[in-house]
């Protein structure tokens, strides 16, 4: 039992990681927690089902649609929006995208009301048995999706010169200026990346809990505390915070509710955030910051 709840973790943890990689990337560039990154999931979840199923669009163009919405969206928010707040306090731009979270939320509401929607059938059913453990081709391609994912930005950030420029902006924006990056540029980018993570990890929690606003957008918020755990500033504490997240929650989920009735899985990811915050604040890989009283 261990060992299948413990799969079922890393394959759950690896989405929350994912996910949580969007919410990095935007704090590390820009130094703003994006509260909307829920509601965005969410949203992109919708958009992607309307593709596909509205629509009727072959996968390959729904994917290539996803990533012009991601980068519309993006340029929006970081131009259109935040821009303007540049030099004033951060606390406007985080109220900015706690707005952002309900007008995502309330487009989801006028846009798609009703019930929950579903995703037709697009990876065969059946199981795999390894070691004991039943894991569905379902779980499998969505690990595999999630894998792909994070190699692909990993490669990104340390090989391209986009990313090193990414990398640089996060360091120090004054340094970065100073060399010729474009540091307004890649706030937007940044957002761009984050919203792509939102529609793969929106896409594959909606094929696996359907496509429903408030079940999507609360399994997305998971990621921040998987943010906390790893650390703020780290990629790859954002994927050892969400597969620890994922697979303490499924253990503990499989152990403690029937002791306590269910509902262990949903508060354990916040019970584990609050535990290490007051230990070791910054995270696991988050970096320490020493500041003069």
């Amino acid at each position: 039992m261990i060992l299948q709840l413990a799969v079922t973790g890393l394959m759950v943890g690896m989405v929350y990681a994912l996910m949580a990689l969007g919410i990095v990337v935007i704090y590390k560039c820009s130094s703003i927690f994006n509260f909307s990154h829920g509601a965005i999931v969410a949203f992109m979840c919708y958009l992607a089902w309307a593709f596909i199923v509205q629509i009727h669009l072959p996968l390959w163009l729904t994917f290539l649609l996803l990533i012009a919405s991601a980068v519309v969206l993006g340029w929006i928010i970081q131009v259109g929006i935040l821009r303007p707040l540049i030099g004033q306090p951060l606390l406007a731009s985080v109220m900015v995208t706690l707005a952002l979270m309900q007008v995502f939320g309330g487009t989801v509401t006028l846009i798609w009301p009703g019930p929950a929607r579903f995703y037709p059938e697009i990876i065969p059913s059946g199981t795999l048995n390894l070691g004991g453990a039943a894991i569905s081709y379902e779980s499998l391609i969505s690990l595999a999706v999630c894998v792909l994912a994070f190699i692909a930005f990993m490669y990104f950030f340390q090989y391209t010169k986009l990313g090193l420029a990414m990398r640089g902006t996060a360091e120090d924006h004054q340094l970065a200026r100073s060399n010729g990056i474009r540091v307004v540029r890649m706030f937007t980018l940044a957002w761009i990346i984050a919203i792509l993570t939102c529609s793969i990890g929106g896409v594959l929690v909606g094929n696996m809990h359907g496509v429903n606003y408030e079940p999507v957008s609360g399994l997305a918020m998971k990621a921040l505390p998987a943010v906390m755990i790893g650390g703020m500033e780290s990629v790859v504490g954002a994927l050892l915070g969400g597969l620890l997240i994922g697979i303490f929650e499924t253990i503990g989920s499989g152990f403690l509710d029937p002791l306590v009735g269910g509902g262990f899985a949903d508060v354990f990811p916040y019970i584990a955030m609050i535990a290490l915050i007051i230990f070791k604040p910054y995270g696991l890989f988050g970096y320490e910051k020493i500041e003069r009283v």
